[in-house]
Parts: structure tokens; sequence; C-alpha cells
């Protein structure tokens, strides 16, 4: 098991290393992991179809699906204001 981490995007704190092992993708801790799925997740993944049909022809053939991994933007927003919110909360 590698041992290397990076910081959480939202609070800056160490993302742990078996987390990054599993999810090489994730830019989040477990606690905002956990709080990001309301908002619909921080990867999106959706299935695009190979087409292995010729091209010009009236004839679409499929062949597999490859999954596509998008960030989900608008979610991390989300609760990067989220975070920010509870911040000056609990400064005052």
């Amino acid at each position: 098991m590698s041992e290397q981490t990076r910081p959480c995007e939202i609070c800056g704190q160490a993302i742990d290393p078996e987390r990054l092992e599993i999810l090489p993708e994730t830019r989040l801790c477990v606690e905002h992991a956990r709080k990001i799925e309301r908002l619909g997740g921080e990867i999106q993944v959706r299935g695009k179809l190979e087409r292995i049909s010729k091209e010009g022809s009236l004839k679409l053939n499929y062949g597999g699906v490859t999954p596509v991994k998008k960030r989900n933007k608008e979610a991390m927003r989300k609760l990067r204001e989220q975070y920010l919110r509870e911040q000056e909360q609990t400064q005052k």
C-alpha cells in the first residue's frame, strides 16, 4: 500500500491513503465525500456507446460501452460555499 496522500480540496485535511488507493481520482476526505453525495456525488460516471459501423452508413452498429468520468464541478462549488459558511458561523 502506498502512503501517498494529498489535502482535501474543501478543508485541507489529509485524505486517507487507503481512500486514495481505492479512488485515486478523489479530491475529498471521507467527511466531505459523504456530504457531496447529497449534491450528486464528486464524480459522475456515464456510458458512451462505441459505434463500430462505417462512416456514412445508415446501419448503426454499436460495440461496447466506454465509461466516461466527469467531475461534478457544480456540487464541488456548492460544498465549498457550504463549508465556508460553516467556518464563518463557528468564528462568530
